[in-house]
């Protein structure tokens, strides 16, 4: 026996949201896993704990992700060991002001001759994250003089997704703020859900133009 289901088009869009959130709180999650990660084999080479910085792993993947694949893309000799510490040590410089961190990193990558490559990631980190803040100066977030600008480049690996939904729908406040509630729930971002719905917001409408 068939059973026929009605929903509303309110109803309906409240399922679209949801999944929406869902699939870019998924990609935010394996951003914050794939750091995690990162920062462990790093902490066993260089004998120093990074725990603190997991607190930023969402934040820190959404730039890391890139620049992964960068090195991969340059380097087809490098392991995933020497990756981490090479990673690491781009994490450290863009986000922590920690020059005795910093510097003990800077010692192991030399130790393993990995400078050059280090050296050639590092530009590549700087010049995305100067683009990326660039881009977010451009949007006029209300939010952004409140924290560091670099706290929002968890958003980097949403952008694809955010620029087919601003092509693909008309959304709301509500939709949008639903959006962003779905997002800050997963617990892995250090900004709360009303930076994410204003930078949301302010990004579907500029891809929308």
């Amino acid at each position: 026996m068939n059973s026929n289901f009605i929903i509303t088009e309110e109803q309906k869009k409240l399922i679209i949201n949801e999944s929406i959130g869902s699939e870019l709180g998924e990609i935010v999650k394996e951003n914050y896993e794939f750091v995690k990660d990162i920062l462990k084999k790093a902490s066993e080479q260089i004998g120093v704990n990074l725990e603190f910085a997991i607190t930023w792993g969402a934040t820190i993947g959404g730039l890391v992700g890139p620049l992964n694949d960068f090195v991969m893309g340059v380097s087809t000799e490098i392991n995933d060991v020497e990756l981490s510490l090479l990673l690491t040590g781009v994490i450290a410089v863009i986000y922590f002001d920690n020059k005795k961190l910093i510097t003990t990193i800077l010692e192991k990558i030399k130790e393993k001759g990995l400078e050059d490559i280090f050296k050639t990631t590092l530009k590549k980190g700087e010049e995305l994250k100067n683009v990326f803040v660039t881009f977010i100066q451009s949007l006029n977030l209300t939010t952004h003089k409140i924290i560091n600008i670099v706290s929002y480049t968890f958003i980097v690996p949403l952008i694809p997704q955010l620029f087919e939904l601003a092509h693909n729908g008309e959304f709301t406040e509500t939709d949008i703020r639903q959006i962003a509630l779905r997002l800050s729930s997963f617990g892995v971002l250090t900004v709360s859900s009303l930076i994410i719905r204003e930078l949301v917001n302010k990004m579907l409408e500029r891809f929308k133009n």
